[in-house]
């Protein structure tokens, strides 16, 4: 009778639930908007160099906006104490975007997640404030004043522990942090809530006031913490369990922990029904699962601490396909040191914002982060690199967990669920597909080859940023491109090391980001055409455990792959100057043309008459300045692959190479369209296909 009652209930609120996850999918029409009134998110409004971002509703629905500021004078409105709240915006709306490289970032599930509509590239912008402020103003005026009281780093430090605002400076500081898997403790998650609510709750108990007056209070406040510290996932998560376990204590209604958690879930999921589409939720949720078990377990500490590091395994390789090794022993180790000094001392600090306190304490405090720092960049070694499970693998995982669990609940051996479990990520990382890659960079190239098992590596171009002259005030902060398109990519394919990596010529677009591939990836080797290397002989000089061959036309690159070399002979680095490269895999042809012009294509006809291909990666992005129908007659090829930028300021393809393309049979892939195009086969089936990540309906 009690499961009929359970599985009613279950399916009460599934009928809940469906229509509501519905209306929160529904897409919106993209189009223009004229003169409508913005409420502004105030603690959202971010300016690098140019360029406004922000967080702001228009008829109850929620944007992102992008906006690219005119004048000196028009950023310094949106740098002043006192933002505008509001405004009146003229644009165009845009809907969010799938993820664009396998296993990437998917825009449209992160923003759908936290209930955004679309965002909004702004053309006109008139701000003004409105009478009426709320918690995001003061939020707003809250990281203003951390931000007077103390130095860059320090300030950096107060805002994301205290009231979880982590601002343009927190990666670069963090970074020892993160390598060693303590990034964590940054997140305001249980251990902070239950410092500020249970505080104030012992403050209002000693007070007097009886359990039920304290229980409204901290509802209260609690719903004011979640909009003070951003309203994250794992801090609404936190705060909703704390008042659920307050509640089951206030009115004697005996829930088991595993209950209280369903309904935190529950009421989660009745707020946020794209909940599991954020990685922040997964991770919360998840942590808080695994926790509520471990703790019933008999063990000490530091076991309960490895075990938790250990079976955490399954939702960090999902997430970001790799495992901090000592992780958990870091943890173990700087986690008493966060709660009872780093936490309290931030928080007094905060407190210091609006209440003398002494000097030296922020001396001491600033200083006691950089020893962190230091101490951490020294014993930082590199993740391991597994690779990221497809969900089915991920779903068998986390039931290996749970069923892992239970059995040391029993002090039962689970030998073979270890076993399972290491199969299945070795499965993972080792996988019987190779796959040939046109990864979108945006407007550059970057071609990974990865052979079945690991075999063996390849990379072509690294992509990169092509830098235009801008007036200081204009300048954003430096980003590489590499860590959100082609890094994330290799970590997830299981990737540690590239074999071979070869740049075609010289352009930012095809190696610009190759100094930072190398800081971030062990390269065997590194191939450059023979003469191009004389540019770049300043960061070559740096290098090290990485070897740099030259290479010319007749050369071959690889043992278990042949990369053959068709051009140049000599080079400079330029546009005509390209490497050429071919190669076969699983009965297909590849051709990869670089940035070769049409009077490259000319010599490589007369030097190679007898050249066919299958897929041919477009030459200079589909300029018209290559790919001519000379070379498209002589080696028919079956498949165009164009890497070009989404609305490229070039003008990429230009109508004259698609019209060429189209009157040679030669059927279209674009990256600004399709995102990233991949050829993948099994090395046990040999089936082949060749996808790409976006339908794009033309």
């Amino acid at each position: 009778m009690k499961n009929q009652k359970l599985l009613l209930l279950v399916v009460l609120c599934s009928l809940f639930l469906v229509p509501r996850t519905y209306s929160y999918m529904q897409l919106t029409e993209e189009g223009k908007i004229a003169n409508q009134t913005l409420t502004i998110q105030t603690d959202s409004i971010t300016v690098d160099g140019n360029l406004l971002k922000l967080t702001g509703k228009i008829k109850h629905k929620k944007y992102l906006v992008y906006y690219s500021l005119k004048s000196p004078a028009e950023k310094q409105i949106w740098q002043r104490k006192k933002l505008p709240n509001a405004a009146v915006i003229s644009g165009e709306t845009i809907n969010f975007t799938n993820a664009r490289n396998l296993n990437g970032f998917d825009e449209k599930k992160y923003y759908q997640s936290l209930g955004f509509s679309q965002k909004i590239r702004g053309e006109s912008l008139k701000p003004f404030r409105q009478k009426k402020a709320g918690l995001t103003d003061i939020r707003q005026q809250l990281i203003w004043k951390i931000d007077q009281r103390y130095n860059k780093r320090l300030s950096s430090y107060v805002k994301a522990i205290v009231i979880s605002y982590k601002d343009a400076q927190f990666a670069e500081y963090t970074a020892a942090y993160k390598t060693t898997g303590l990034l964590h403790l940054f997140t305001l998650s249980g251990l902070h809530i239950q410092f500020y609510l249970g505080g104030l709750h012992l403050l209002l108990k000693r007070i007097g006031l009886t359990r039920k007056v304290r229980l409204n209070l901290l509802s209260v406040l609690g719903i004011c913490l979640i909009y003070l510290t951003g309203a994250s996932f794992s801090t609404i998560r936190a705060v909703v369990s704390f008042l659920i376990a307050f509640v089951c204590v206030t009115y004697d209604i005996a829930l088991a922990k595993l209950d209280q958690w369903s309904l935190m879930l529950f009421v989660m999921i009745i707020c946020f029904p794209l909940i599991f589409w954020s990685v922040g939720a997964q991770l919360s949720l998840y942590f808080a699962l695994l926790l509520l078990y471990i703790r019933d377990l008999q063990f000490k500490n530091w076991q309960q601490m490895g075990l938790f590091s250990l079976l955490s395994l399954p939702i960090l390789l999902f997430s970001f396909s790799e495992w901090t090794i000592l992780g958990g022993f870091f943890t173990l180790l700087l986690f008493p040191l966060f709660e009872w000094g780093i936490l309290p001392g931030c928080l007094l600090l905060f407190l210091g914002c609006f209440l003398p306190i002494p000097q030296f304490l922020s001396s001491l405090l600033n200083n006691f982060f950089q020893l962190i720092e230091n101490g951490l960049g020294h014993l930082a070694f590199s993740n391991l690199v597994i690779g990221r499970p497809t969900f089915i693998v991920f779903l068998v995982l986390v039931f290996l967990v749970l069923l892992s669990i239970d059995r040391l609940k029993y002090r039962q051996n689970c030998y073979w669920l270890i076993g399972s479990a290491v199969l299945l990520v070795a499965a993972t990382s080792f996988s019987a597909n190779g796959i040939v890659a046109f990864i979108d960079v945006g407007q550059g190239d970057s071609i990974l080859i990865k052979l079945p098992f690991k075999q063996e590596t390849f990379l072509i171009d690294t992509g990169g940023r092509l830098m235009f002259k801008q007036k200081k005030w204009q300048v954003r902060q430096e980003k590489q491109l590499s860590d959100y398109q082609l890094l994330p990519l290799l970590k997830s394919l299981g990737i540690s090391r590239i074999d071979h990596l070869v740049i075609t010529h010289n352009d930012a677009d095809h190696m610009g980001e190759l100094m930072h591939v190398l800081k971030k990836v062990k390269v065997k080797t590194l191939y450059l055409a023979e003469g191009s290397q004389t540019e770049l002989k300043k960061d070559l000089e740096l290098l090290k455990g990485t070897s740099i061959q030259l290479v010319k036309s007749g050369d071959t690159i690889g043992k278990r792959l042949k990369v053959k070399i068709l051009s140049p002979e000599q080079s400079r680095g330029e546009n005509n100057d390209s490497v050429v490269a071919y190669f076969r895999v699983n009965r297909q042809r590849f051709l990869l043309t670089g940035d070769l012009e049409v009077s490259g294509e000319k010599n490589l006809l007369k030097n190679y008459p007898q050249l066919k291909t299958d897929f041919l990666k477009i030459g200079h992005h589909g300029s018209n300045t290559s790919t001519s129908e000379v070379l498209l007659k002589k080696i028919r090829p079956k498949y165009g692959i164009i890497s070009a930028g989404e609305n490229n300021r070039y003008g990429h393809p230009t109508k004259e190479t698609l019209a060429k393309l189209k009157k040679y049979r030669v059927k279209i892939f674009r990256t600004d369209q399709q995102g990233m195009i991949y050829y993948e086969w099994s090395a046990i089936t040999k089936i082949g296909k060749t996808k790409v990540l976006i339908d794009f309906i033309d």
